[in-house]
């Protein structure tokens, strides 16, 4: 439910964008989404289809590029993006999350004519 307001944003942006650009249709959104950010792409899109009519955005393609979580190792240092354990993958120490990373969610690129 909390995409509702995402999407309704971001038909509101990608509208502005396209004005400023003169483009009379946008045809792609491509976007990018954080692991942690609790933004489901289904969800967006079922959204995207409803709020998206009568605009310049109706029909435009969702693509959607998602980012995982940035973990640190507590122990030798190394980064690591989150895949399925906190353990470092070199030195197998216990890591921390590098704040912000893993809670994305932006327009990357707009694509039209």
């Amino acid at each position: 439910m909390h995409e509702l307001p995402v999407v309704i944003d971001l038909v509101r942006i990608a509208g502005e964008e396209s004005a400023k650009r003169r483009m009379k249709k946008v045809s792609r959104i491509n976007l990018v989404i954080g692991e942690l950010s609790a933004i489901i792409d289904e969800s967006v899109q079922m959204y995207f289809e409803v709020i998206a009519e009568n605009t310049c955005c109706a029909g435009a393609e969702l693509c959607f590029e998602h980012c995982p979580a940035i973990l640190k190792c507590c122990q030798c240092g190394h980064n690591f993006p989150h895949v399925k354990s906190f353990d470092c993958p070199e030195c197998g120490g216990d890591s921390v999350l590098i704040k912000g990373t893993g809670r994305e969610f932006y327009v990357r690129s707009i694509e039209g004519e």
